[in-house]
């Protein structure tokens, strides 16, 4: 059984509006699934999930990083390269009482 697997998810050159769209995609996806899962866990089980309200600050701080980044280098006429591999790992699981 495998249980490392690693692969280019973003390997290119892009203009900048493309690749303002590429990244935004990905961060706001993943915002957007830390709110359903925050919003899941309050529904059903009345909780806060104090992880992904951290991700989303950050996830969020990242969009205007990358936002600032890109539109100075548009100003420049530069393309932008984006490498993003992804990396997954089987693991033991944790022993916890948490619900989620």
């Amino acid at each position: 059984m495998t249980t490392n697997l690693t692969f280019d998810l973003i390997d290119g050159s892009f203009k900048s509006a493309e690749a303002k769209r590429i990244l935004f995609t990905l961060i706001k996806d993943k915002i957007n699934f830390h709110e359903l899962e925050m919003f899941s866990a309050y529904e059903k089980y009345g909780i806060e999930l104090p992880h992904s309200k951290k991700r989303i600050v950050a996830l969020k701080e990242a969009l205007v990083s990358i936002d600032r980044l890109i539109t100075e280098s548009a100003k420049d006429d530069l393309d932008i390269q984006i490498s993003g591999a992804i990396q997954i790992i089987s693991v033991a699981k944790k022993e916890t009482n948490e619900v989620f």
